[in-house]
């Protein structure tokens, strides 16, 4: 039969492991709600980033429609000058000719 100084170290040897396991318990615990935080804060960044990924395709699209509508201008531009230019050509033919006598 155990002695009751035995008993009294086994109860105080219970009472220590139970004590260590609410110490690894409350830990598990602290380590969870990290681990919760990290994951709901990676969940914001992930949300965020499709969020850039989505604006910069946007933007993409809207680069790629201002180098087709300034390919555009370029092209009405030059033409608009080809035209004055021809037209001044014109104009400064008719005053040679006049200048020199020539009737139109």
């Amino acid at each position: 039969m155990a002695t009751l100084d035995d008993l009294e170290a086994r109860v105080a040897a219970l009472e220590a492991s139970h004590a260590d396991y609410r110490a690894v318990l409350a830990a598990v615990n602290a380590l969870g709600a990290n681990q919760r935080e990290h994951a709901l804060g990676l969940a914001r960044v992930e949300s965020e980033v499709t969020t850039v990924k989505t604006d910069v395709a946007a933007i993409k699209t809207d680069v790629a429609a201002l180098k087709i509508e300034f390919v555009d201008f370029r092209q009405e531009t030059r033409a608009t000058f080809r035209s004055v230019d021809e037209q001044l050509t014109e104009i400064k033919d008719l005053i040679v000719d006049r200048r020199n006598g020539s009737p139109t």
